[in-house]
């Protein structure tokens, strides 16, 4: 083998290694470790379109609230409590 060609091997041995190396390690920061998680869920604080988890749980809250007060008034209608008895002695206002 001659000289020119031991010397050429070398140096493309040790351009790949470098290039290995290159590959291997690479250029990477906790940026963009940031940019990553910012582009997996860009809106983290948001539960739906427009509403955040605390404005999902207040509707939810207020939603409960009022089916709680149709039911008792349903129950109320059910069994007539929601007007006054016609077996009272004193008259009753209406």
């Amino acid at each position: 083998m001659s000289p020119y060609a031991r010397n050429a091997s070398r140096i493309l041995i040790a351009a790949a290694l470098v290039a290995g190396l290159a590959a291997t390690s690479g250029c990477s920061s906790s940026k963009d470790k940031r940019v990553g998680k910012l582009r997996s869920n860009p809106t983290p604080g948001m539960s739906t379109l427009y509403q955040r988890q605390d404005d999902v749980d207040n509707t939810l809250a207020i939603y409960f609230n009022e089916m709680d007060r149709m039911f008792w008034q349903d129950l109320g209608r059910a069994f007539y409590t929601d007007r006054p008895s016609r077996l009272t002695p004193e008259p009753q206002p209406r």
